[in-house]
């Protein structure tokens, strides 16, 4: 009898033993001794947020949630309990992130940028875009293989069901055609350029040097004579300007002649009076021939 109330004693202290390490972990994981100050920040419902969860900033724990209320204009009021060696930066920004793989969330304070100022006791922070947490993500992934099946179906419906492979394999079979010509036409065309430069050879061979040279110093000879006539145009040219100058500004003969209008009237004058002439002639032949026989 006493052996089983020693069993019965033994037992109720393991009990007593393991709810005291639950709860002192709990109470440690939430502070413990040091309660801190309060800070606080609105998420929207379906937060995931409860009491214990740990509050990090920039990836370090500095605080856990110490209440989580609902409130009826569709947000949850969450009370923060920052530990006192921890200044939290006045642009920070509080938001929900998944910790592990079981959905556990927590609070991620994330500043802007290195400040020397600090939020006070109970602010409240403002939330910043939330991360996606597991369930999200295996709706995308969900989302994703759903539509990755989508076009296994249309790939198999266009390859399978509507002759797509078929008309792959003839659409190869074509190419395939189609080079092996192209292979043929090239090695045509090659030999038919060896040949031609085979030919070229032996025209460029067959042409006496002899002859070639005597070509060039003809080409030579006919340079240097056009020149030669070049050069004697240029000085008949000069000569012609001088005396055409000379003709223009001078007061012989030849520039009177060429500067006297009354000459130019005179010749005209002369001219009709020989058209009137040849005329009369025309029509009186007897009034200037007059020939008489015996």
């Amino acid at each position: 009898m006493r052996r089983r109330t020693d069993e019965a004693l033994v037992g109720l202290l393991l009990v007593i033993a393991v709810a005291v390490g639950i709860v002192g972990t709990i109470w440690l994981v939430r502070g413990g001794f040091e309660q801190g100050y309060p800070l606080y920040a609105r998420f929207p419902w379906g937060a995931g947020l409860s009491k214990g969860q740990p509050v990090m900033l920039a990836g370090i724990d500095v605080g856990y949630v110490a209440e989580a209320k609902l409130d009826p204009n569709g947000t949850i009021v969450v009370e923060m309990r920052i530990s006192d060696g921890y200044g939290i930066p006045i642009n920070s920004t509080a938001t929900v992130v998944p910790v592990g793989i079981f959905g556990d969330q927590a609070i991620a304070l994330t500043p802007e940028r290195a400040v020397t100022e600090y939020t006070p006791a109970g602010d409240t922070l403002p939330v910043g875009p939330g991360t996606p947490g597991l369930d999200e993500l295996m709706s995308r992934v969900d989302s994703i293989g759903r539509s990755v099946s989508d076009v296994a179906d249309k790939f198999s419906v266009e390859l399978v069901e509507n002759g797509g492979i078929e008309d792959l394999r003839s659409t190869l079979a074509s190419t395939n055609a189609l080079m092996k010509q192209l292979a043929e036409i090239a090695v045509q065309q090659s030999q038919e350029l060896t040949l031609t430069n085979a030919a070229l050879r032996r025209s460029i061979s067959a042409l006496d040097s002899a002859q070639l040279d005597s070509t060039v110093r003809n080409l030579q000879r006919t340079t240097a004579n056009a020149e030669v006539l070049t050069s004697e145009l240029r000085t008949t040219a000069q000569k012609l300007n001088t005396v055409l100058a000379a003709a223009d500004s001078g007061g012989g003969t030849l520039a009177k002649l060429l500067h006297d209008p009354g000459l130019y009237t005179d010749l005209r004058g002369l001219v009709a009076r020989l058209d009137s002439l040849t005329l009369d002639v025309k029509g009186n032949p007897r009034k200037y021939l007059n020939l008489s026989i015996f």
